[in-house]
């Protein structure tokens, strides 16, 4: 198999893994009272890709995850625009950070969580005409910073488990 071909069955099965993660974390509702939560483990494979490809593979297997999850579980209605608004604004952030910083998996992660909630309440503002929407922001970024710090543990010991081969085949 050439390296091109090896490269996009690799990103297919990262990108099958994260629908199924998806799929799991919608059946399982976290014990907190506050809708919209939830701890996106998803995205850790988006992580991976970054860390392991390059940024734009990132922005392709991000926006593909959102438009699969779509066609595949909640169609293209407003859930849709809010997913995509915050995917996009967490990808832009992520890969600003990631290339005018030093940051870490950790600090790209958290950046991530907290620019796709506030791409998700931009959106729902715009969507619905709800200024007020903004005030929960706030409960929407905290619970960002705790989640996107999971994600972040996940994808280090996900990048630490992958076959070193794997690893070292990745970027070229």
């Amino acid at each position: 198999m050439n390296k091109k071909t090896n490269k996009m069955v690799k990103m297919a099965l990262l990108l099958a893994m994260a629908l199924v993660i998806n799929y799991l974390e919608s059946l399982v509702p976290l014990p907190i009272p506050m809708p919209g939560v939830r701890l996106g483990l998803a995205n850790c494979l988006g992580l991976v890709v970054l860390c392991l490809y390059s940024e734009k593979d990132y922005v392709i297997f991000n926006v593909l995850k959102v438009v699969l999850v779509a066609l595949l579980r909640t169609g293209f209605g407003s859930s849709f625009f809010i997913g995509l608004s915050g995917t996009l604004l967490a990808t832009i952030f992520t890969l600003l950070t990631y290339k005018f910083s030093k940051a870490s998996i950790y600090g790209l992660s958290v950046v991530g969580a907290v620019f796709h909630a506030l791409g998700q309440v931009l959106m729902v503002m715009l969507l619905y005409s709800n200024v007020y929407m903004i005030n929960y922001l706030v409960v929407l970024e905290v619970t960002s910073v705790i989640s996107g710090l999971l994600t972040a543990f996940v994808a280090s010991v996900t990048l630490l488990k992958l076959p070193k081969k794997m690893v070292e085949n990745s970027r070229s």
